[in-house]
Parts: C-alpha cells; sequence; structure tokens
C-alpha cells in the first residue's frame, strides 16, 4: 500500500507536502552532503539492528539446547568445536561489536540529521528575511510586526522537523521495519502473518485522530501568530499602555489569546498521547499473540528456541518504529502548518522589482517629474488619481492636504518604496524604473515623521545611509545637522548606544540624528515626512532652521500641515483625495482663495479646523 493511502499516515497532507518540498528545495539543497552521509549511516545502523539477535539465538541454539539442529542450524555443532562457554563468549563478543557498530553508526545518523537542520534552519531564515525586506510597505502594512517574526523564529524551527528530523527518521524506521519483516518472512511467514494482525487496528487508530490533531495544530498556531503580534504590539506603545492606565485590559487581551492557544494546545496533547497509549495496547495484544503462536511452532519443530527470540526481537524492534512513525507523523503534521506559514510570506511577490536590464543610476541633477501617476493599495480604491507635475533641481516642492490625501504615498514612489500603477516617474528625464534600486535609493535621502532609530551606537545609526563613511564624515553630518555638540556632551560620545527606538532621546534630539543620516550621503534629492509634527514649537523652529540649511542646491519635497513650514516654497502641491487639488506659490495659493487659503485662514487664527471641508460641502473645487 503506498505511504500515502496508507490510515497510518493519514494525518500527514502528502501532496501539501510534496508541494513544500519543492518549495524548499533550493534549502535542502544546501545540505545534500549532510543528508547523503545521514542516510548511509542509517544503512548502517539498520543493517547494525537486523544483526541484533542473532547472538542470543546463537547462544540459545548451540550452548544451552544444542540438541536442536533444524532448518536455521549451522551445519555444525558449534558446542562441539568451542564448547557451551566458548559459543557464549562468541556470541557475547559480536554482541559487543554489533552494539558498538550501530552505537557509532547511530550517533553519526543524528548529528548529521541534527546538522542539516540546522544548516536548513539557518538558510530559510536567512532567505525569508532578505525576502521579508524586499518586499513593498504595503505587505508589510497588511501584516503584524509579531506574526511576522514567529514565522521566522518558532515556525522555521517546526519546518526543520518537516525537511528533516520527521522525514528522515521516519524512512529510517521504514527501512527497519521492512528489513526485519523480510527476515521474519524468510524465518516463517505464517507467524510473520500473525505478528502483522494488529497493523490494520494501528492504522485506522492512526486515521480516526488525524483529522482532529491537524485542526487543532492549525488554530494553535494560529493563535500563537495573533498572541505574539499583540505582544510585538504592546511592547511597541508601552508608554501608551501605561500612561493611560490600561495594563489590566491588555493583561485580559493577552491572556484571552493565550488561553486560547493552550486550549488547542491541550487538544493537541491530549490526542497525540491517547494514539500513543492505543498503539502501544496493541503492540502489547500483537506481542501476546506472537509469543503464544510462536511456543507453538516450536513444539511443532518449525522453530528453535533460538528462532523465537530472534522473531520477538524483531518484533519489538518493528512494533516500536511503527509506533515511533505515529509519534512522528503528528508532528511532521505540525510541522507541515509550519511550513505552510513561511512559504505564505516567501510565495509574495515583490511588487518592486528591479529589471534584468536596469542600469546604475548617474549622478542625479534632481528633476522629478511625475506623469499621470495613479496607485491604489486595494482593487477599486485609487490612493493617487492622474498626478502631473515636474519639479526642477534645487526647488523645494511642499505638498499639503488633509490626512490621507496620498501625499506620504506619493513621495514614497521617487525611491521606489512603491510602483505606480499607471504612469510613471522619472528622474532627469529617466525613468526610475531604469535604474537599479540601491544606486537610484543612496542618491535619495528621507527623513520621515517619526524618526527610526536602532539599537546601535549614535556613529552606526548617522552612518546606516552610508555604512563605510569615516569618523570624521560622521561628525561632519551631525554638526550639519546640529547635534554634534550634544553627541560629544555624552559619557561616550558616539560610541554611545542608543535605546531601542531612541526612546532614551528627545524627539528633537532623534529627529537630528535622523536628518544627520539622511544628509551623510549628500543626495541630490531630499524627502521630509513631516519631520517636525511631533515636536515642540522650539525643537521644530531648531529643526526647520537645519533643513532649510541643508536644503540648498537639492531638491527637496517636504510634506507638512502646518502651512509655514512649506511658505517659502518654491511650489506647493495641495492633494485631496489623491489629485492635486491647486498648486503654486504660497502667495498664489492665497490669491486663489481656494482650500490652502482656508488653511491658512483657520491656521493664522488658531481655531479648530472643523469636520466639513467647505470645498466639499460647495461641491467642487474654487482653485
Amino acid at each position: 500500500m503506498p505511504l500515502q493511502k496508507n490510515p497510518l499516515f493519514k494525518n500527514v497532507r502528502w501532496k501539501r507536502l510534496v508541494r513544500l518540498f519543492h518549495y524548499f528545495r533550493p534549502d535542502i539543497y544546501r545540505v545534500r552532503g549532510e543528508l547523503i552521509l545521514a542516510l548511509m549511516c542509517t544503512l548502517g545502523a539498520i543493517l547494525a539492528a537486523l544483526a541484533r539477535p542473532w547472538p542470543i539465538k546463537i547462544v540459545f541454539d548451540y550452548a544451552l539446547i544444542p540438541k536442536h539442529h533444524l532448518r536455521w542450524a549451522l551445519p555444525f555443532d558449534l558446542a562441539k568445536g568451542y564448547g557451551a562457554m566458548g559459543v557464549a563468549s562468541v556470541s557475547c563478543v559480536l554482541l559487543l561489536v554489533i552494539a558498538l557498530v550501530g552505537g557509532l553508526f547511530a550517533y553519526y545518523q543524528s548529528y548529521l540529521i541534527a546538522a542539516a537542520g540546522q544548516r536548513l534552519t539557518f538558510a530559510v531564515r536567512r532567505r525569508y528575511f532578505a525576502h521579508l525586506q524586499r518586499l513593498s510597505l504595503s505587505v508589510h502594512n497588511s501584516h503584524r510586526a509579531g506574526d511576522l517574526v514567529l514565522r521566522a523564529t518558532g515556525d522555521t524551527n517546526m519546518l526543520r522537523e518537516m525537511l528533516v528530523d520527521s522525514v528522515l527518521i521516519i524512512l529510517s524506521e521504514v527501512l527497519v521495519v521492512f528489513g526485519m519483516l523480510g527476515v521474519m518472512f524468510v524465518m516463517d511467514w505464517q507467524l510473520t502473518a500473525a505478528s502483522l494482525a494488529v497493523l490494520p487496528l494501528m492504522t485506522l487508530t492512526a486515521f480516526r485522530f488525524s483529522h482532529q490533531l491537524r485542526e487543532a495544530v492549525r488554530l494553535q498556531r494560529q493563535r500563537d501568530g495573533r498572541m505574539a503580534a499583540l505582544l510585538s504590539e504592546v511592547l511597541h506603545a508601552i508608554i501608551v499602555v501605561q500612561a493611560f492606565g490600561r495594563q489590566a485590559h491588555e493583561d485580559a487581551r493577552f491572556g484571552d489569546f493565550n488561553k486560547r492557544s493552550l486550549k488547542q494546545g491541550m487538544r493537541a496533547v491530549r490526542l497525540e498521547a491517547g494514539l500513543e497509549r492505543v498503539v502501544e495496547v496493541l503492540v502489547s495484544i500483537g506481542t501476546a499473540g506472537v509469543i503464544w503462536f510462536g511456543v507453538r511452532r516450536v513444539l511443532q519443530g518449525y522453530l528453535t528456541p533460538g528462532d523465537l527470540l530472534v522473531f520477538i526481537g524483531y518484533l519489538g524492534s518493528t512494533y516500536k518504529p511503527l509506533r515511533r512513525i505515529a509519534r512522528l507523523t503528528t508532528r511532521l503534521s505540525k510541522a507541515t502548518v509550519s511550513g505552510e506559514r513561511v512559504a505564505q510570506i516567501l510565495a509574495i511577490q515583490e511588487r518592486v522589482r528591479e529589471r534584468k536590464n536596469a542600469r546604475p543610476a548617474p549622478p542625479f541633477r534632481g528633476a522629478v517629474t511625475f506623469n499621470e501617476v495613479e496607485f491604489h493599495y486595494q482593487k477599486d480604491v485609487p490612493v493617487l488619481r492622474r498626478v502631473t507635475f515636474h519639479a526642477e533641481p534645487g526647488q523645494l516642492v511642499g505638498l499639503v492636504g488633509a490626512n490621507g490625501a496620498g501625499k506620504s504615498t506619493l513621495l514614497g514612489l521617487i525611491p521606489r518604496l512603491y510602483d505606480p500603477i499607471e504612469g510613471g516617474v522619472e528622474i532627469d528625464g529617466v525613468n526610475v524604473k531604469r535604474f537599479t534600486l540601491e544606486s537610484l535609493r543612496e542618491q535619495i535621502g528621507i527623513v520621515l515623521q517619526q524618526p527610526i532609530l536602532f539599537g546601535t551606537t549614535i556613529r552606526e545609526n548617522i552612518a546606516y545611509g552610508k555604512p563605510d563613511a569615516t569618523i570624521d564624515e560622521v561628525e561632519a553630518a551631525a554638526r550639519a545637522a546640529d547635534i554634534h555638540e550634544f553627541v560629544l556632551s555624552l559619557p561616550h560620545g558616539y560610541d554611545t548606544v542608543v535605546a531601542e527606538g531612541g526612546v532614551s532621546l528627545s524627539g528633537g534630539q532623534r529627529q537630528k540624528i535622523a536628518i544627520a543620516r539622511a544628509i551623510i550621503k549628500n543626495p541630490p534629492i531630499l524627502i521630509l515626512d513631516e519631520p517636525t509634527t511631533a515636536l515642540d514649537a522650539a525643537a521644530a523652529a531648531e529643526v526647520n532652521a537645519t533643513l532649510h540649511r541643508l536644503g540648498r542646491g537639492k531638491t527637496v519635497f517636504r510634506v507638512a500641515h502646518r502651512l509655514e513650514d512649506v511658505a517659502v516654497a518654491d511650489v506647493i502641491l495641495v492633494l485631496r483625495d489623491g489629485e492635486i487639488l491647486e498648486q503654486g506659490t504660497h502667495a498664489e495659493l492665497l490669491r486663489a482663495g481656494g482650500w490652502y487659503q482656508w488653511i491658512s485662514t483657520l491656521q493664522r487664527e488658531r481655531t479648530p479646523v472643523p469636520a466639513a471641508d467647505p470645498i466639499r460641502v460647495a461641491g467642487g473645487s474654487r482653485s
């Protein structure tokens, strides 16, 4: 019976398993050497297992009961040549040699399987992480970070069980079973048939437990993913949780996910334990039947006592692998679920791809053109609609508009964090898709609203945009960003380690380090996505002065909610619902009397912005 049709293996979806093996074939190929050696050691261990009962048979048939010379007796009497104790001594030596050789093979088999598994995990994690970094921001925005982390850690460990551990061990056990059954069949086919009588019951038992176990494992991994995502979310926002006194609420949320995971985990453990106990009972029944029938065959003269001992030894060694196979197939089922979770992410196509004929970008002058650009995250929900504009080298371009108007998305198209659905983006008259991603992005500096710092030294944070930067270049960038004096005041200067996320620094200090990181490579194009929104007035004024000084000679795009931040811009784009509603200089837009003038008046008067947009109420543009 083929494995995929054998109920003993029904809790493994073989088509899914084969698909996953094909999917991770490049990673398996990297450990082919260890796998081949492990298989060779497996064969050696199997041969040793087959030979293990025979020294005991020799003792029984030629030392204790030498009168038995049936079809499995040797053509000469060992007891006459060596004496009973001589036979026993030779048998003991053979037993020790077989144990030693078998132990060595088993040791190297276990070591090579473990080594292959570790190397495979290393390769898959590396591939997963590299792929994760290449995926567009829209993909990251649609997945919870904690769940992505769990897939990279816990699920890749389970994947190792599927691709290496369980499969090789199951293969080893299957070979042991077939090898021993083959020898048993040659010795006495009737007794062999009797020993297999419990096999249908074992397979039916495995089939009965299979579906419930697989479903429990799937739900448990799903709950674990949600729990990891919640944990990551709460730790990231711990200041908000504590400030609002919501620890009890978050405890309850986490406890709910934890209980659900525990429930499914206990269900899986209960099913797995139940399967093992039932199999053990069936094995005991089978062994008892073989002993009774075997003694009868000995008394009838078809077998020697030593033959029966070999048979019982083989039977135990046959049932033991069957028990392990039943247990391992449950682990394989769990690992298959984890493998699919990893493969789900690896299967996501990179929306931003580098063309095969892409070339390194030349030094940019900084002219940026948008031609009829359209973009959406979800089909039929446009974010940008037919956006067209041109920025000359060295110009300051301001972008204003309500939340969700598409300002940040528009700027993300320049360094190809996203790609347009329609239309194109050009730099110096060349479509950005013609450049390699690395050469394109190394000429674009970005400063975000919430500065992101890594848990490493200030020097490494600033040099992140230029890894080969010297300390002089780092200090020059820090001076330009007006953060050098502060860094020198720290106990370890530029070697001071920043807490993860930069929480040990003020908002203005974090933003200035982020600015230094953006300008250390002296990019001709600078993107500023609301860099002062989260700062107080004094810090915002300092950062604005720094940005104004550093932006000279560069093409600068700046998103702002405070219109005073872009009042000096060469051109201001007013976006609404993904379309350019108005564009012009600050003075021109004020004279036009449209949305920009309305917001300017509200901000000057320091009055709250009403919920209704007067342009929407009027039913059209007033530009």
